[in-house]
């Protein structure tokens, strides 16, 4: 699964993976017996060319002059990357070019030599979890430092007992047989395998401005060097310790051009030191062939680590940085998701006050009105006026996630049966609408009315990207988020999940309008088409229940959101019967504070109806005087937890002192850190949210009167 688009466009900041291995070498994965054939073929004919230059040289004392063996590393990489299936490669090749070298039968068995090299190879590669990209200091180490002398220990040991069978060591020295085989074949991985990897898997540098007169720079000096090491100490009394004035330039090469810098500089330096071989000069050339391999070793395997260590270092280092990068890019969008979150429950805080006054006094004007009059169908309206207003804030509060949410176990596959019919009506008869329950559970601990709500808002969505229609569809699955996915994906979590996607074949988007998908008041819709918050209000509901979302869409391919919640093992809650009776009320005496006048004045003509005896104070101290100096006796306290001169529960808190007997309900229009931070409702106290209709009002005061745990201050 992905982070929020906004997250993701830092990532277009990090250097990108070549698509080189995809599309050269995409073939490779295909397992068709004649894709297999073609990729041995191809395996032994580089590895045939590869060996070829090896014998080129002259033999000297029995030894070839040839310091590395290149198609070891090649056949390491290609098992590495292709898989075992193109070992017959790698024996192909090696039989077709020694076989009219050496005897028949020892040709026939050559090849167990490399392939023994590269199996044992690759099998530690893969048992030590080895990364080809080498981005990981640990990566090249692993490579030339314990695989390579693993598998050239095999090779050279199989090598060098099967030529003594036969008869065929030089001079009789198994040993010095043994030991220039196995710093050839050792090498032959420390060089070659490093340029594969590289150029197929290793991220790319940008070459342009400065780099390009760096690596002008790293050339020319790698020439003047081998210029100077071959024409001034060559030759008798030549010093084998300057070739590593080259040295410095693989570093360089490494530092600021990668891994793949870094493994071409060190295959210039291995040509150069086989064409040095094959010519007879150069620093070493003077010396003992066993001895002269083994400085050559020396220094090209010394070369090969070095500049594949400094760049995995540089390309962790850059990790490091851009993790940084994006840890500060969510910081600041969190910080930006408080600010409107601040501004969101503010405004609601005074929106739910107002609609409580609407909402309640066009309930008592209805009750007074005959079902006939026609006065009772305007009335009618201004309630649902009220009820979409209430919805709308329910939308900001869901998004900038300060809604205290009722969660309950759902079945989705239901949820997703009883809108359908809303749905249809609002995508309209242009949209052909689908809708595929498929997950099995399909249960989800969510607030049914906020998942009605995110998928409303998706659908509406995908409408509006249809303009001239098409189809929609909507679909839940079965989803499991494996440990890799969720570490990829800060906002996922491993585990069984319940899929909810929904899909369209309209317009699509840009990759610019992905990244700000899920910004608050952002929208592509003409002005007054759209607030810019549906999408925001369903990535704040997501992330509230503990789920995340993404979405795929390309321009003129439509779009699909996915959004993933984990899966419930609670059976779902039952619906119970909605049909209203008649209010409960009662004649208990309630004590009321509340600060806003139209809030107080409504609830107590509500509370006068039911029955109750009813006295008001507009502040806590007032309240608390009340408490302390009215005689008569109070059997509910209804509290606003926001009040103008101090918190209810403190003013809660001093009147339960005076009058210990005292219920408590706590209502409020306000879900900042008096809501959801001070535990209101987590310890249990019974709350009332704003705005409320007389129905809710009325049972709930009648479930604190008869409840005798309730209220506890």
């Amino acid at each position: 699964m992905h982070l929020p688009s906004f997250v993701s466009t830092l990532f277009l900041h990090v250097p990108a993976r070549p698509s080189v291995f995809d599309t050269v070498t995409g073939w490779a994965a295909a397992r068709s017996t004649t894709a297999v054939v073609a990729q041995n073929v191809a395996v032994a004919l580089a590895y045939a060319g590869l060996t070829t230059i090896v014998l080129a040289p002259q033999l000297v004392g029995g030894l070839r002059t040839t310091p590395v063996w290149p198609a070891n590393g090649f056949a390491l990489a290609a098992v590495c990357l292709l898989g075992f299936r193109v070992l017959p490669g790698v024996a192909l090749g090696a039989t077709a070019v020694v076989i009219q070298q050496i005897p028949l039968a020892l040709a026939l068995i050559a090849f167990l030599a490399p392939v023994g090299q590269a199996s044992l190879a690759v099998w530690i590669l893969r048992t030590l979890q080895f990364d080809a990209r080498l981005e990981r200091v640990r990566d090249p180490l692993v490579l030339t430092l314990v695989a390579a002398p693993a598998g050239a220990i095999v090779s050279a040991t199989f090598g060098t007992l099967a030529i003594g069978a036969f008869g065929a060591l030089p001079n009789g020295n198994a040993m010095a047989f043994w030991l220039s085989w196995f710093m050839r074949a050792w090498l032959g991985i420390a060089t070659t395998a490093p340029l594969v990897f590289a150029w197929l898997r290793a991220r790319a540098v940008p070459m342009m401005g400065r780099r390009l007169l760096e690596a002008a720079a790293i050339v020319l000096g790698l020439l003047a060097t081998s210029a100077l090491v071959i024409a001034v100490w060559s030759g008798p009394g030549a010093d084998a310790p300057f070739s590593f004035l080259a040295l410095p330039f693989v570093m360089w090469a490494g530092l600021r051009f990668g891994a793949r810098g870094a493994a071409l500089v060190v295959a210039l330096l291995t040509v150069l030191a086989m064409a040095l071989a094959i010519a007879g000069v150069g620093p070493v050339a003077d010396l003992p062939v066993l001895t002269a391999q083994a400085a050559t070793f020396l220094f090209l395997l010394m070369a090969a680590v070095s500049g594949q260590v400094l760049a995995a270092m540089v390309a962790e280092r850059d990790d490091a940085l851009h993790k940084r990068l994006q840890l500060e890019a969510l910081l600041r969008h969190s910080q930006k998701m408080e600010a409107v979150g601040r501004l969101a429950g503010g405004i609601a805080h005074d929106f739910n006050n107002l609609l409580t006054a609407i909402l309640g006094y066009t309930d008592i004007v209805m009750h007074g009105m005959d079902p006939k009059d026609p006065r009772r169908a305007d009335a009618e309206q201004i309630d649902r006026a009220a009820t979409r207003a209430a919805d709308l804030t329910r939308q900001m509060l869901a998004f900038s996630r300060r809604e205290p949410q009722q969660a309950t176990v759902i079945d989705l596959n239901r949820l997703l049966g009883k809108v359908e019919p809303m749905l249809r009506r609002v995508i309209g008869e242009d949209v052909k609408l689908t809708i595929a329950p498929k997950a099995t559970p399909p249960l989800v601990a969510v607030d049914a009315g906020q998942m009605e709500q995110v998928i409303m808002n998706l659908a509406v969505n995908a409408r509006d990207a249809m303009p001239q229609g098409g189809r929609l569809t909507i679909e839940t699955g079965d989803c499991v988020v494996d440990e890799g996915t969720a570490a990829d994906n800060h906002e996922a979590r491993p585990g069984p999940h319940v899929m909810l996607s929904v899909t369209d074949t309209g317009v699509g988007m840009s990759a610019a309008v992905r990244a700000r998908l899920f910004e608050p008041y952002f929208t592509t819709k003409a002005a007054g088409k759209g607030t810019g918050l549906g999408l925001s209000t369903v990535y704040g509901i997501v992330r509230q229940c503990d789920g995340h979302i993404s979405v795929t869409s390309e321009v003129g391919s439509g779009t699909t959101f996915r959004v993933m919640l984990p899966l419930a093992t609670a059976e779902p809650v039952t619906e119970t019967d909605s049909t209203l009776q008649k209010l409960p009320g009662g004649t208990e005496h309630v004590l009321l504070l509340e600060d806003d006048a139209s809030v107080r004045r409504v609830a107590k003509d509500l509370l006068i109806r039911l029955g109750y005896s009813v006295t008001e104070a507009a502040s806590g101290r007032a309240g608390i005087a009340l408490g302390s100096d009215d005689t008569r006796h109070f059997d509910l306290l209804v509290c606003d937890v926001i009040l103008g001169d101090m918190s209810g529960p403190s003013a809660a808190e001093a009147l339960r002192v005076l009058r210990p007997a005292m219920r408590v309900l706590y209502v409020s229009g306000y879900t900042d850190d008096a809501i959801v931070r001070t535990g209101v409702l987590e310890e249990g106290k019974p709350f009332l949210p704003k705005p409320f209709t007389p129905v809710q009002l009325a049972r709930k005061v009648r479930e604190v009167l008869e409840d005798r745990e309730a209220g506890a201050a």
